[in-house]
């Protein structure tokens, strides 16, 4: 009976038993900056819930010398559940290099440790204890970014230039975005830098058309890394006033146009605001030029009047449907009116292919059966895909499988070619067309079918001539044998 109460007073002294514990820490600033300093905050504790003390508690706390942070300094005794808050002052070198250091902490105190004697008879003892933990510390120097704007006044689009500037440390997958309802990038969402090591500048078209007129701040979110690679976020506010323009155009291009050639683009333009005069626009990038001009004049147009434009330009621009902005000038009510309008133009490639035929045997013969080789060419800017050819012509019969052979895709000044087995038609020798129909998709994405016709020359099927000369020597062979008999028999007579 002794032996269960002395086990049940060790089980209860057991649990109660005085324990350190170095529960939590705070760390300010966050990211320590070389050459500058911090405050490094512990609570250390005595989890025991009775009676038993930690006596005697000292801290020791360790890392890098660059980091300023190693020191030991004692505490004292610790009563059962109390605890204590240490504040450790630091201060990073200059010098001391950017990346993830540890700071290791050791706590230690001596306390009652309760056992069972051979006697069953419950002892205590003075023991030490020991706590150890161990803190991440980042040091890094911090980004500084900052922004300029081109332009503090902006109307419903406006083409601004952002000037961004890092003057901390390096900036690396800079994500930048409008937080302002009503105003945005045009046609996008975010700016994205890939690194800000010193100033950017980024051309970007503002949206305002959904905002309100008259002052107040463009918001932007800034997300990041910093060299070590942790995300930071934050917001900056640039003081604007938005300005409404009265103007309200819409412009829609009748018919395509083709990359890099002097074209006249046809545009139809319709006034759906107020009667205006001296309509002006230029063209915002330097990939689309007047030809001859060096702006467009429209004139006077009404309210409600659609005018049919030819606009004589190059647009250096890939094939497909791609943006530009318009400048646009004009008077309104007696005032001089200005803004941008963004106008979607349809161009086509210059896409175009050279077909070259090559016979094995040659010439062509009636009746005979030859290879014909087809090579095609890319002769335009850009690169096409999906590139196959057809061949057909009255003088042959196509004895390959498939009229259709794929080559695939080529490159600007690229070529390749496919064979085909034919037999010549029986037809009289002579000239006859040959048409090479070659389709493939240009970098716009439409799909071209060019149709090549060329001549080519069957001549007469070669006879093969009897030669006399076997004939010939059979004959020599019968009278050199006759006559051979002839001398004989005379001999012997």
């Amino acid at each position: 009976m002794e032996f269960r109460y002395a086990l049940f007073a060790l089980m209860v002294f057991g649990l109660a038993f005085a324990g350190l514990s170095i529960s939590e820490y705070t760390l300010s600033p966050e990211v320590v900056e070389p050459g500058t300093s911090g405050v490094l905050q512990i609570i250390v504790s005595n989890t025991g819930v009775q009676t038993d003390t930690v006596e005697s508690v000292t801290i020791t706390v360790s890392s890098v010398e660059a980091l300023g942070i190693d020191r030991s300094f004692a505490v004292g005794d610790l009563e059962s559940g109390a605890s204590v808050i240490v504040s450790l002052p630091f201060e990073a070198a200059e010098n001391i290099a950017s990346g993830y250091y540890t700071v290791e902490v050791r706590a230690v105190g001596r306390g009652e440790d309760y056992y069972l004697d051979s006697n069953n008879q419950l002892k205590s003892k003075t023991e030490s204890f020991e706590k150890r933990a161990s803190i991440p510390v980042q040091v890094v120097e911090q980004p500084i970014i900052s922004i300029v704007l081109s332009e503090e006044s902006i109307e419903d689009l406006t083409e601004e230039i952002f000037t961004f500037t890092n003057d901390g440390g390096k900036a690396k997958k800079v994500k930048v975005t409008i937080l302002n309802e009503g105003i945005g990038f045009l046609n996008q969402d975010q700016l994205y830098i890939t690194e800000l090591d010193g100033s950017v500048l980024v051309t970007a078209t503002l949206d305002a058309r959904g905002a309100q007129e008259g002052a107040t701040k463009l918001q932007f979110q800034l997300i990041y890394q910093n060299a070590l690679g942790t995300e930071i976020t934050e917001t900056k506010s640039i003081p604007i006033t938005v300005k409404k323009a009265e103007g309200d155009f819409v412009f829609v291009q009748d018919g395509t146009i083709v990359t890099g050639e002097n074209e006249n683009l046809q545009l139809k333009l319709t006034n759906e605001g107020k009667g205006i005069t001296d309509l002006r626009f230029t063209f915002q990038s330097d990939d689309v030029r007047l030809r001859g001009l060096n702006e467009f004049t429209v004139g006077d147009i009404a309210a409600g009047e659609t005018k049919t434009l030819s606009v004589p330009l190059v647009a250096d621009l890939p094939p497909g449907t791609q943006n530009v902005i318009l400048s646009i000038t004009w008077e309104e009510s007696g005032e001089d009116r200005m803004g941008i309008v963004t106008v979607p133009l349809e161009l086509i490639s210059d896409s175009t292919v050279g077909v070259f035929l090559e016979a094995k045997p040659t010439p062509l013969t009636v009746g005979a059966e030859h290879t014909i080789s087809v090579t095609v060419s890319n002769l335009g800017s850009y690169s096409i895909e999906g590139t196959t050819v057809e061949l057909e012509s009255e003088a042959f019969t196509l004895l390959t499988i498939q009229p259709q052979q794929y080559i695939g895709g080529l490159e600007s000044d690229d070529f390749s070619s496919v064979q085909y087995k034919v037999r010549v038609n029986s037809i009289e020798p002579g000239i006859y067309p040959a048409k090479v129909m070659v389709t493939f998709r240009d970098e716009s994405g439409a799909w071209i079918t060019l149709e090549e016709e060329t001549n080519i020359g069957i001549s007469e099927a070669i006879q093969e001539e009897v030669c006399p000369m076997p004939m010939l020597a059979i004959g020599v062979v019968i009278v050199l044998v006759v006559g051979y008999w002839w001398f004989r028999m005379r001999k012997k007579k």
